[in-house]
């Protein structure tokens, strides 16, 4: 078998982690490009941190106060205040889209609607609103899971 082409040295990368930033050598080479399937493009820091960031930054913590909550949490390089907003632009796009999804797969003879108050982020101020919880029963067989019962 021949080679399909050779390494031509190696690109560091820090990946934090709740445990400590950990460098990394990811490969270069010398045609095509090679990614380790155990990390994720343009993420530099591991699933829990990142699920840490979206939950500060929704409950209005201040990208600055996100850097902080990340050091405390042991990552010794921190997070950059672009990092998080990038972090959350990405959350505001899979938030919109699982909003504007399309439900017309099924029908819903039955909606249980309920209210809480939250805190939420709106015009870069933190304020208390309500949200408004509605819950779909859908016909058996139209949906993707009913309501239990049968």
């Amino acid at each position: 078998m021949t080679r399909t082409t050779r390494r031509n040295g190696s690109r560091p990368r820090t990946l934090t982690t709740k445990a400590g930033d950990v460098g990394l050598k990811i490969p270069k080479l010398r045609k095509g490009s090679f990614f380790p399937s155990v990390l994720e493009r343009r993420r530099r820091i591991d699933q829990a941190l990142y699920a840490v960031v979206m939950e500060a930054y929704v409950h209005g913590v201040s990208t600055r106060k996100v850097d902080d909550l990340v050091q405390a949490l042991g990552a010794d390089t921190g997070i950059s205040k672009s990092e998080v907003s990038r972090i959350c632009a990405e959350m505001d796009a899979d938030l919109e889209a699982w909003r504007t999804r399309d439900l017309t797969h099924a029908t819903f003879p039955y909606v249980v609607c309920d209210a809480t108050y939250v805190k939420a982020r709106v015009a870069g101020r933190v304020v208390s609103r309500a949200v408004v919880v509605a819950t779909g029963c859908p016909t058996p067989g139209t949906g993707r899971s009913g309501c239990g019962g049968g």
